[in-house]
């Protein structure tokens, strides 16, 4: 078994075997797929695959499923036409996540499930920033953008612990099934896929059911 993982080995390994326990869930939807190397990651057991994004930002390998060019909130999917949805790092880019989940609850079969991912608010550094005082929220990812306010890419509006993340999802009519807490270590190093379920997680990931 593997010891030691870097921060992307330790997301998809855990995304594969979300993917592999929910393989009888054949219509997949990637929700704000960016560059679709996760939706990839869904696209076995003989899935039909969809993505949908704002801009197409796929690169030259991940063009082999269906592609929807539109808006998360304004877009042509019908209701209740997707067994599993992704959506990875969204919700922390919102001012109003309870309409992400409203939309995802929209689009979601009966009893679909929801795989939703978010950074940990109080992952190692981000927790230190945090008591130190030198983050609030909102707050930019990067200093070169600081100017981009309405742009929502560049910016995180709240982020969220385990807890604060549960009771979310639950007040918007989903059942948190399980929430994965990920990667121990540097992001641009390597460290533990998961340690005892402690704080200081860097991802969260989350299996949602949908409720009526």
């Amino acid at each position: 078994m593997k010891f030691l993982y870097s921060h992307k080995e330790a997301i998809d390994t855990i995304l594969r075997g979300i993917s592999f326990k929910y393989k009888n869930s054949k219509e997949f939807l990637d929700l704000g797929c960016g560059d679709g190397n996760r939706t990839n990651i869904f696209n076995e057991y003989g899935r039909v695959v969809a993505g949908l994004d704002y801009n197409d930002y796929r690169t030259s390998k991940n063009r082999n499923f269906v592609f929807f060019k539109e808006d998360i909130f304004n877009n042509s999917l019908k209701s209740a036409s997707f067994d599993i949805v992704l959506n990875f790092d969204v919700i922390e880019h919102l001012a109003q996540p309870g309409n992400l989940l409203k939309e995802m609850h929209r689009i979601l079969r009966k009893d679909g499930i929801c795989v939703l991912s978010t950074p940990n608010k109080y992952r190692f550094f981000g927790a230190l920033l945090i008591v130190l005082g030198l983050r609030k929220f909102p707050y930019c990812l990067n200093s070169k953008f600081v100017n981009s306010k309405n742009n929502p890419d560049y910016w995180h509006q709240r982020e969220y612990t385990a807890s604060e993340l549960r009771k979310l999802v639950e007040k918007n009519n989903f059942k948190a099934v399980k929430i994965f807490k990920v990667f121990y270590g540097v992001t641009s190093s390597s460290g533990l896929l998961s340690l005892f379920g402690a704080p200081f997680c860097h991802n969260l990931i989350c299996v949602l059911k949908k409720c009526d």
